[in-house]
């Protein structure tokens, strides 16, 4: 027999954790109230839950074949409530999900059928293949919830490109240009050399433009090799921090720019959401007029800073 650590379910649970981002949530938690029924000794005890993700309120149960198929080995024996052991899953399945929506949980059922089996119905564990079932299916059950969106303003956007450099402007700050008061919170990082900080117009969450403090306009030929490099250290380092706080599918390194506008030199660093189809990923993934703007409260932008800031190395942290 597999190992419980090693079985189906908790490689399903795991999966769900890493597209959550709750890596400390709790396997086969039993809460104190959901009871079963009376044993020999007459005493109800608690009836374990596949996976409780508390920051969420939610619950997972993973459905083995056994839940949607009669497995006769497992289904027929009698179980001490006077029913077969399979009426006795059922009645179960149904108390946990009625006890879930009165304590103010959902729950989210994974069927086994979702994923790639073999004819036995265990899982043949194409990672990437199943990380894309769990992600539509907690999209399904509106766990995943998009972000809010707005049309992409294009004059808007034209207007604050006309006000001169934004990265200058943000470097600057407040004290030298009121109008740069609300964006502070929108900075992740800086040194005397470097800013990271998040994009005002991003078509994903978590998108994050590195670039150096000082005016520079070409991406190779205004730098010295050290110069260049100390910057790519920082965008590695972003990068990693995205990757480990949001969990993308993939993360998007790139330079662009215009001497025409924006030409202040920058890195783009974005993520790539689990679960975007192929012909949406990639340029496609940063089409403002097709996708629309990630609208983010100021609010917001400073929790997504603070738990990207979590994950930045040790030298980072320091400064």
């Amino acid at each position: 027999m597999v190992p419980r650590k090693d079985s189906d379910e908790r490689y399903i649970l795991d999966l769900v954790a890493e597209v959550l981002a709750e890596p400390d949530y709790r396997w086969q938690h039993r809460f104190p109230t959901l009871l079963g029924d009376p044993g020999q000794d007459g005493k109800r005890r608690p009836l374990p839950v596949d996976g409780y993700f508390p920051r969420h309120k939610l619950i997972v149960e993973y459905w083995e074949k056994q839940h949607s198929n009669p497995v006769p080995i497992m289904d027929e024996a009698m179980s001490i409530s006077g029913v077969s052991r399979g009426h006795q899953r059922r009645l179960y399945d149904e108390r946990r999900r009625t006890w879930a929506r009165a304590n103010g949980l959902r729950l989210v059922v994974l069927d086994y059928r979702g994923f790639e089996t073999d004819r036995q119905g265990r899982l043949r564990r194409n990672v990437e293949a199943d990380r894309q079932a769990v992600v539509a299916a907690l999209q399904a059950a509106s766990v995943l919830a998009e972000p809010a969106r707005v049309a992409f303003d294009g004059q808007a956007y034209r207007r604050e490109v006309d006000r001169g450099c934004f990265i200058c402007r943000l470097v600057r700050g407040a004290a030298e240009d009121p109008q740069e008061a609300g964006g502070q919170e929108h900075v992740l990082w800086r040194d005397g050399g470097t800013i990271a900080f998040l994009d005002r117009y991003p078509t994903v969450y978590g998108h994050v433009l590195v670039a150096p403090v000082a005016h520079r306009e070409q991406v190779s030929g205004d730098f010295t090799l050290q110069q260049y490099l100390a910057l790519q250290r920082v965008v590695h380092a972003v990068a990693e921090a995205v990757r480990l706080a949001l969990k993308p599918e993939r993360i998007y390194v790139m330079s662009l720019g215009s001497q025409q506008a924006n030409a202040h030199v920058h890195w783009h660093v974005v993520p790539c959401p689990p679960g975007v189809p192929f012909e949406e990923q990639q340029l496609a993934l940063l089409d403002k007029e097709k996708r629309g703007i990630v609208a983010l409260e100021p609010e917001e932008a400073g929790a997504l800073v603070e738990r990207l800031r979590a994950h930045l190395p040790a030298w980072m942290q320091r400064r």
